[in-house]
Parts: C-alpha cells; sequence; structure tokens
C-alpha cells in the first residue's frame, strides 16, 4: 500500500495512478454495487422482523402497527442507503461526479443517523415517530456531529456540501472530465458504506440481530479487508 506523507504533489501523484489502475477501479465498483445488494437484502429483512417482531404494537407504541419501530427504522437507513450507494457509484463511473457527490453527502447524513441508532438507545424509534420539527431539534447533521462529540469532523461535511451538495462556484472542480476526481470519491463512497455497515451490524448483535446478520457481516467484512488492503487511496489523510 502506498504510503503519503502530506505533501500535495505527493498526493496528487497518489490519487492520479490509483485513478489510472483499471483493475482497482473495477474493484472499488464492484464493491460499491456488493454493498449496495448487502443493504438492500439486510433492509428488507430487518422490515420483515420489525413489523412482525417486538412488543412496540402490543403496547400500542407504533404509530404505525409495527412490532419494533427501531428495528424498521434500521430498516429504512439500509434500504435509502442501497439506493443512494449504487446511483451514486454509477453516476462516478459513468463520468457524471456532480450528481454522484450530490448523493454522496447524503450517504454521509445515513452514517450519522447509523452511528446515533447504534449508540443512543432508542434514537431509531425516536427518528422514525418523528415529526420534522423534531426531526430539526435533534437529528441535523449538525446536532448528530456535536452529539457525536468530534466523531464527525464538521470540515468533512462541510467539503461534501461544496463539491455537490450545493450549487456553488467550487462546484467546477467537478465539472470536468477528471477521472481522478471520480475514482477518489467512489473510494470515499465506499468507505462510507463500510461504516454504515459497523454501525448497523454493532446494532443488530446488541438488539438479538445478530443471527441474521452474522453471514452478511462475514461477506461484507472480507470485501472491504480486501479493499483496504489494494485501494492506495484509503491511507490518504483527509482533507485539512
Amino acid at each position: 500500500m502506498t504510503e503519503t506523507n502530506g505533501d500535495d504533489r505527493e498526493i496528487a501523484k497518489v490519487i492520479r495512478e490509483a485513478a489510472e489502475d483499471q483493475r482497482l477501479n473495477e474493484h472499488r465498483l464492484r464493491l460499491a454495487q456488493f454493498a449496495s445488494a448487502t443493504f438492500a437484502s439486510a433492509g428488507k429483512l430487518f422490515h420483515v422482523g420489525g413489523h412482525l417482531i417486538g412488543s412496540d404494537r402490543v403496547k400500542e407504541q407504533s404509530p404505525f402497527g409495527h412490532g419494533s419501530d427501531e428495528t424498521v427504522a434500521i430498516s429504512l437507513l439500509l434500504r435509502i442507503g442501497s439506493e443512494l450507494i449504487s446511483a451514486s457509484a454509477d453516476l462516478f463511473s459513468n463520468g457524471r461526479p456532480y450528481a454522484a457527490a450530490a448523493l454522496l453527502r447524503q450517504l454521509v447524513e445515513i452514517e450519522y443517523l447509523a452511528w446515533a441508532f447504534e449508540t443512543n438507545d432508542k434514537d431509531g424509534e425516536r427518528w422514525l415517530r418523528s415529526t420534522r420539527s423534531e426531526r430539526q431539534s435533534f437529528f441535523t447533521p449538525a446536532k448528530l456531529r456535536q452529539a457525536a462529540g468530534g466523531r464527525f469532523r464538521g470540515k468533512d461535511y462541510g467539503y461534501h456540501c461544496e463539491l455537490g451538495g450545493h450549487p456553488v462556484p467550487g462546484s467546477t472542480a467537478l465539472l470536468g472530465d477528471d477521472e481522478a476526481v471520480c475514482q477518489l470519491l467512489l473510494s470515499d463512497l465506499v468507505g462510507h458504506a463500510g461504516r454504515i455497515w459497523d454501525h448497523v451490524a454493532a446494532w443488530a448483535r446488541k438488539n438479538s440481530y445478530g443471527e441474521l446478520v452474522f453471514e452478511l457481516n462475514e461477506q461484507i467484512a472480507k470485501r472491504f479487508s480486501e479493499w483496504k488492503e489494494l485501494d492506495p487511496l484509503v491511507a490518504l489523510p483527509p482533507p485539512p
């Protein structure tokens, strides 16, 4: 794996060489597609389980008649994440990085929520039952970053907002025919997908769904481990 020393020219060289390696490009795309399919499969399993299993319906606590609103919330994150990963990866591979980056920013927000659902008991059901004003109070990206106590950098989210999240002059960087930009952001997309899955798998183990995700978790952990060994973009430092 290529090591970087923080020098801008060395980092640019690593990115360029990684983008010119077609084998690596295909590996990133296949991993994104695999992650999307895994998210969709797990999301369906959690949706069925969350509707049938749990005490929320019996206790008349779920406004939707689910057995477990928290489990359904996890299902919803996975199914939304699946579409975002698949669509964003396709757009990056087809040379439309601006549109792809807009979807990537939404995936970052899925990661924040997945962290919250894993870490804070009942945040999932609280989110699923929330009104818009309640989400503004508790579940905006800024509120979640504050609750995470430094786990997520505001700068990183800001970069995603500038690169495709909002129409700003700096978006020019995404409108050229630059394969290096596409591959750098595709690698970032895969990294966010992996972290989302880690949060979901940890939640599942704590909530009696460990067996349900065991096989899926083994498969995805193996694929992500292989990618981290192969892709030099994984070792790049975060933007300053």
